[in-house]
C-alpha cells in the first residue's frame, strides 16, 4: 500500500540566484586557496656560505607553479639555485616543494624578503607572495672561542691542475735561460750581472708611493674593484712587514691585530686597522661591491694607519735612543 504526500516543485528562475551565489563563492574559494610556508635551516646559516631554505606551496592543483627570480634577490641574500624536489595532488589542492640554495653578505638579523611566484592556468596568470623571514647571519669565524677575533674570508676551495702548472714553469725556466743568455752574449750587457742599488726609502715612503700609483692605475676605473682591494690589503700588510717585521703576508687579520697590540697601538688605532682588512676581504671574497666613498674611505684609513705606525715607532726608538744615552751617563763617574 502507497503513501501520498504532498510536495512543491520550485519554479527554474528561483533557482538561478542560488546557483550564481554558489558558483562565485565556489570560484573565489579556489581563488584564494594559495598559503606559504618557509623552512629556515637546522642552523643559523654564516656570511657568505651557501644555505638552504625549503618552501611549501599549496594551491589549487589546476595551477602551473613557477618562480619570478627576478624577486628573489636583494642587497643583503641572492638566490644561487631553485630546484622544485617534490609535487602532491590531494583533491582540488596540490602542494608543491621547492629547495632554494641562498647566499647572505650581510652579519645580524636580515629579512630574507618576499618573493613573487607566478600561478598559471591556460591563459589566467596570477601571482602569489611567500611571506618575508627574518634570518641571523653569523660571522664565518668562531665567536665563541675568541669573541674580539676577525678572521680573512678565504676563498672556496678549488682543484689546482699541477702537471700542467708544472709543465708550464719548466716552459718558463727554460724561455728565461735562453733570454739570459741572449742578454749575455750582447755588446755592453757587462752591467746586467751588477747588483741593482738599493732602495733606501723608508717603509713609510715605499707605501706612500705604491699607494699613490694604485690610485693613478686606473684599475678602479676599469672596473677591477676586487683587484684594487687586494693591492690595497696588500701595500698594508707589506708595509707591517717591514717596519716592524710582522709577517702580515701570511697572517690572518685577527693574528695581525693581535700583534700590533703588541707594538702599543691603541685600542682605537687596532680596531681601524681590523675594519679596512676586514672590509678588503669582503670584497675579495664575499662578493662585496662598494662605491666611491667607500674607496675614498679606505684609502684615507690607509694613510692615517701609516701616519700613525710610523709616528709611534719613531717616537719608541727616540725614547730608547734616550734611555740608553741616560744609562750611559749615569755610569761615568
Amino acid at each position: 500500500m502507497f503513501s501520498s504526500f504532498p510536495f512543491f516543485i520550485p519554479h527554474p528562475s528561483s533557482l538561478i540566484l542560488p546557483l550564481l551565489c554558489l558558483l562565485f563563492s565556489a570560484g573565489r574559494a579556489a581563488a584564494q586557496t594559495v598559503s606559504f610556508k618557509l623552512t629556515p635551516p637546522a642552523e643559523k646559516p654564516k656570511l657568505a656560505e651557501t644555505f638552504r631554505l625549503r618552501l611549501e606551496l599549496i594551491c589549487p592543483a589546476e595551477y602551473a607553479v613557477r618562480p619570478d627570480t627576478a624577486s628573489f634577490s636583494n642587497d643583503a641574500f641572492e638566490v644561487l639555485r631553485i630546484k622544485k624536489i617534490s609535487s602532491k595532488t590531494e583533491g582540488a589542492l596540490k602542494t608543491e616543494t621547492f629547495d632554494l640554495a641562498v647566499s647572505a653578505f650581510t652579519i645580524g638579523v636580515s629579512t630574507f624578503p618576499q618573493t613573487t611566484w607566478l600561478l598559471a592556468a591556460g591563459a589566467e596568470l596570477k601571482e602569489a607572495k611567500s611571506p618575508a623571514v627574518p634570518l641571523e647571519i653569523l660571522p664565518l669565524f668562531d665567536t665563541k672561542k675568541d669573541p674580539d677575533a676577525i678572521r680573512d674570508i678565504h676563498p672556496p676551495f678549488k682543484f689546482i691542475p699541477w702537471l700542467g702548472l708544472l709543465a708550464g714553469l719548466a716552459a718558463a725556466v727554460l724561455a728565461a735561460r735562453y733570454i739570459y743568455r741572449q742578454y749575455k752574449n750582447r755588446p755592453g750587457a757587462a752591467g746586467f750581472n751588477s747588483a741593482a742599488a738599493p732602495d733606501l726609502r723608508s717603509p713609510y715612503e715605499k707605501a706612500l708611493a705604491a699607494l699613490a700609483e694604485l690610485c693613478a692605475s686606473g684599475m678602479w676605473a676599469d672596473g677591477k674593484i676586487k683587484e684594487f682591494y687586494s693591492r690595497l690589503s696588500d701595500i698594508f700588510r707589506n708595509y707591517l712587514d717591514a717596519q716592524f717585521d710582522i709577517k702580515a703576508g701570511l697572517m690572518t687579520t685577527n693574528d695581525i691585530t693581535r700583534e700590533l697590540r703588541g707594538t702599543g697601538a691603541d685600542i682605537k688605532t687596532v680596531i681601524k686597522t681590523r675594519e679596512l682588512l676586514e672590509n678588503a676581504d669582503l670584497v675579495k671574497f664575499a662578493k662585496f661591491i662598494p662605491g666611491e666613498k667607500e674607496r675614498d674611505a679606505a684609502v684615507s684609513s690607509l694613510k692615517d694607519l701609516l701616519v700613525f705606525f710610523t709616528q709611534q715607532d719613531e717616537n719608541k726608538r727616540v725614547l730608547e735612543a734616550a734611555a740608553k744615552t741616560a744609562e750611559g751617563g749615569a755610569v761615568k763617574p
